[in-house]
């Protein structure tokens, strides 16, 4: 994943990220489909050398910086780096040193992320999106049905061109996110935030808190290595701009699945962003395997009206708007585009399969993975299953899948 997440500042060639991404997912495949002992053995080695796999994950995050933002001399996160590295074959007492090196490979993330976001402006329209539809709200206009993608991306001084394209060459002007996308950072724009890619990079740092704390002691260095080197996660969450608030919820809702109120951030997921629409029915099986229809069909209520309740003010101002924007993802031609099968075939000129075959195949594959997990033939997999057809479909953003790493931790340590 790390590799299709650095392919475009490194200029390489479209097969790269394909390759890179499919590689990456078919271990992700195998452990939602129950092929465990080898992954066992690798997360055995990782356990066995924490200091070792922080010390790579805090060069990893480091190192993906610099392809973004160089330094003249040795910046601050190349010392942290640096440090950690010593630290990680310094004969130290384990426990201490193992603490150290992950302090160490946290700032250097922090630091790395920060000073990324200090020097590269938004580049993409996800952020644009959420920050002009937000000032929309504060300025007392209506963020549905008066947002224009190409206006706000002149706002901030971008061109046209990064407006999502449709296969007629037009760009997509529709605000294309659930309400919550620009509810959340309305209150901190309003205060004064000018970059909302601070509260995103706060949010992944939750998410890393999520993911790292529930786990039993030997797995906790190995899963935040994940977490600060995972390449994929910064260039997609923090530096390009992509919410990841989703995500947040969809783990808090994993961790507290055994309780009838996990369906309230199952509801403010889907208010958030159209993937936790994916993944709130694997969640709904889930209490349908354990617990029986009726507490599924309670917990499928809740998350249900808590989501319409987000959206009932644009609903009775603005339906249509809202309706043709969110929508807007799945049901207009847009351009081929991602680390899937169907960005590399139109790169590579092959428009033999057109565009609904690979919908079609994506929506099968969901629905007999959806099958699969319901009926019980595959045990885990509640976070992963769901994202995993879209490698096949249409549009195949890494944003989709860069999460699957720490869902798989998440996912395989919760049973």
């Amino acid at each position: 994943m790390a590799i299709a997440a650095v392919a475009v500042p490194l200029d390489l060639a479209p097969v790269v990220p394909f390759a890179a991404t499919a590689f990456a997912l078919a271990p992700i495949v195998a452990l939602a489909l129950g092929a465990r002992p080898a992954l066992a053995r690798l997360g055995a080695l990782a356990r066995a050398r924490p200091r070792a796999v922080l010390a790579v994950a805090a060069v990893a995050a480091v190192w993906d910086r610099h392809l973004f933002v160089s330094s003249a001399g040795v910046a601050p996160d190349d010392v942290l780096a640096a440090v950690a590295v010593v630290a990680a074959i310094a004969p130290l007492r384990a426990p201490r040193a193992v603490v150290l090196v992950a302090a160490l490979a946290a700032a250097a993330f922090v630091v790395s992320a920060a000073t990324a976001l200090a020097v590269k402006p938004y580049h993409s329209d996800a952020v644009v999106a959420a920050h002009g539809a937000a000032q929309l709200l504060l300025d007392g206009k209506r963020p549905y049905a008066d947002f224009d993608m190409v206006e706000q991306l002149r706002r901030f001084g971008l061109p046209p061109t990064y407006a999502t394209p449709l296969e007629d060459g037009t760009r997509l002007r529709l605000l294309q996110y659930p309400a919550l996308a620009f509810l959340v950072p309305a209150p901190f724009i309003a205060a004064g935030l000018a970059d909302v890619r601070v509260l995103y990079l706060v949010e992944v740092l939750i998410i890393f808190a999520l993911v790292v704390a529930p786990l039993p002691p030997p797995w906790r260095a190995p899963a935040f290595a994940a977490c600060v080197g995972g390449i994929a996660t910064c260039d997609q969450f923090v530096l390009a701009g992509v919410d990841p608030l989703w995500a947040l919820l969809i783990l808090a809702a994993w961790r507290a699945r055994r309780h009838r109120w996990s369906a309230v951030p199952i509801g403010l997921a889907v208010a958030t962003r159209q993937p936790a629409w994916l993944v709130a029915p694997f969640l709904i099986a889930w209490a349908w395997r354990g617990s029986g229809r009726g507490e599924a069909m309670a917990r499928a209520g809740i998350a249900a009206a808590v989501a319409l309740a987000v959206h009932a003010p644009f609903l009775l101002t603005q339906p249509a708007a809202l309706v043709q924007g969110v929508t807007a993802p799945a049901l207009l031609p847009l351009e081929a585009w991602g680390v899937g099968p169907a960005k590399l075939a139109v790169d590579a000129g092959v428009t033999v399969v057109p565009r609904m075959a690979f919908v079609v195949a994506a929506g099968a594959a969901y629905l007999a993975a959806l099958w699969a997990f319901a009926s019980g033939r595959t045990r885990g997999g509640a976070l992963t299953l769901p994202l995993l057809p879209l490698w096949i479909s249409w549009r195949a953003l890494l944003s989709y899948f860069a999460f699957l790493g720490l869902f798989v931790v998440v996912d395989d340590a919760s049973g």
